[in-house]
């Protein structure tokens, strides 16, 4: 344990002194961290701040988390990690970009546990055809191995989606989306290999003064090869985020989201063989703040909770996260 306090501390006082000098020397010679998805996990800053675009930046962040339940499970294992990452990001415009990739490498570091211990590699691209002034096709690939920095998934994923957003007005869209999802597990867990498709809709809106909501609803039907691990689940969210300080450019951002599963699997309940169903909401407060313009923090705070009529299935997890995110330019 000290000597993971011992790296992160030391982390955190190189990572500006980095920051200072590439700054210094990005200016004598003459944008932010980006994610996936997901989702779900919002443990990073990811709120643009610099004032001219870009085409080329790179990204260094380190994300220090204590985990309170690190394996979803009624057993509670706390364990405390450490995951630096390595990014470079691309798009063909620096403005209105019609092409865009993203390729990202993280080192996975936990206490009380080496499950999760790895090297993780993140590699997105994504292609915007304008149809119309109103209507417009995304189509994203996106490759996945051993997780990403965002997640503690070990294992490989594959997922190709198309969107189609409609244009409402400036300041409402309505995104229909579907994706083709493969997954791929290590050795001891090769039942759950299988296709995971998903379906999903999602509407936004911005608001005065630099606020936004969202709603979105995901259908997906995973197919493993072990029949266990076959289940069909809608995945319910929402999203609300606003300054708090416009000067400060501050960001709070609060999600929740609820995903009921139902399982091919059959548990016993009171003395009955029936369909294991699964119950699973996450609420999420995430705060980011700008320290300068290449160099950014955000503060986590992430509550999971499932019911399960499996009595082994249910789980509470409290997890805390601090990121700090370095952006270069070129």
């Amino acid at each position: 344990m000290k000597k993971y306090l011992f790296a992160l501390i030391i982390l955190l006082l190189v990572c500006p002194v980095v920051s200072q000098g590439q700054t210094k020397i990005s200016a004598a010679t003459r944008k932010g961290a980006t994610a996936k998805k997901k989702t779900s996990s919002r443990s990073k800053p990811q709120r643009e701040t610099a004032s001219v675009p870009r085409r080329l930046w790179f990204t260094l962040s380190l994300t220090g988390a204590f985990d309170s339940n690190i394996d979803d499970d009624e057993q509670g294992l706390n364990s405390f990690g450490i995951v630096p990452s390595v990014g470079v990001h691309f798009q063909d415009n620096p403005e209105k970009p019609s092409f865009e990739t993203h390729y990202e490498v993280a080192f996975h570091r936990y206490t009380n546990s080496d499950k999760y211990d790895r090297v993780s590699h993140n590699l997105t691209a994504s292609h915007r055809l304008q149809l119309s002034r109103r209507w417009q096709l995304r189509t994203t690939g996106e490759m996945s191995l051993k997780g990403s920095s965002e997640d503690r998934d070990v294992n490989n994923q594959y997922i190709l989606e198309e969107q189609l957003q409609y244009r409402i007005n400036p300041n409402n869209r309505l995104r229909l989306f579907g994706a083709y999802r493969l997954k791929r597990y290590p050795l001891e867990d090769i039942g759950k290999n299988g296709v995971d498709p998903y379906i999903g809709a999602r509407f936004d809106q911005k608001l005065r003064g630099g606020r936004a909501w969202e709603i979105l609803y995901r259908y997906d039907k995973n197919r493993s090869q072990d029949p266990k691990d076959r289940y069909v689940r809608s995945t319910y969210g929402a999203q609300f985020s606003t300054p708090l300080f416009g000067e400060r450019q501050d960001q709070l951002t609060l999600d929740a989201r609820y995903a009921p599963r139902l399982y091919a699997r059959q548990v016993k309940v009171d003395g009955e063989r029936v369909p294991r169903r699964d119950e699973r909401w996450t609420f999420d407060i995430l705060y980011e703040r700008p320290l300068r313009q290449d160099m950014q923090m955000g503060l986590n705070y992430r509550f999971e909770t499932r019911s399960s009529n499996d009595p082994e299935k249910k789980f509470n997890s409290h997890l805390f996260g601090v990121t700090f995110a370095y952006k270069w330019w070129r």
